[in-house]
């Protein structure tokens, strides 16, 4: 099925799910591989590259948060307390804040830094903000910051599906993977 369900998600939100959970992790990955490099050609080839697949991820993101606005959310397990549910639903809106400020944070820091961010060398962006040092500077550590409140709110994540999974043995992961 191609839409959520009140029992499960669908095809279009699972693929969102894992595509996103796959591209952000390459992206941090890389992100940090891209740190650690000497500064040159090859870096800035890199840093290009990273860029582009951050844009990707925003687009991504911005579909997603559409395909969940227009869809149902799948019903939460009938013992799930009203704690757990805000919970739950602040985890997840937690995590859209953060998987878009990422790559919003890192577009702004180049373009504050003077540098023009392209989509895979096929165009650029355009530029809202001036070149500003300090603001590439504050927007590098919002950039730096995000990353690793994302791979805490990521861990907690899966943490808390598999606690579903095997602690209360509810359908709660299923509804991600194979089903309800």
């Amino acid at each position: 099925m191609i839409k959520n369900t009140d029992n499960t998600y669908g095809v279009v939100a699972k693929s969102f799910h894992w595509l996103l959970f796959l591209m952000l992790t390459f992206s941090v990955v890389a992100g940090n591989f891209l740190s650690s490099m000497p500064k040159g050609a090859e870096k800035m080839q890199a840093a290009g590259m990273h860029k582009s697949f951050g844009a990707i991820i925003l687009m991504l993101i911005m579909l997603r948060l559409v395909w969940k606005l227009i869809n149902v959310t799948p019903r939460l397990p009938d013992e799930t307390t009203a704690g757990e549910a805000f919970a739950a639903k602040a985890m997840h809106w937690g995590l859209y804040g953060l998987m878009f400020a990422q790559p919003l944070a890192g577009i702004m820091m180049s373009q504050s830094a003077g540098i023009p961010v392209s989509f895979f060398g096929l165009f650029e962006f355009p530029v809202f903000l001036d070149k500003d040092p300090e603001l590439a500077k504050t927007f590098l550590s919002i950039h730096g910051a995000v990353w690793i409140i994302l791979v805490i709110a990521v861990i907690g994540h899966a943490g808390a599906a598999l606690h579903h999974h095997f602690i209360k043995k509810d359908k709660v992961l299923k509804q991600m993977t194979t089903g309800g």
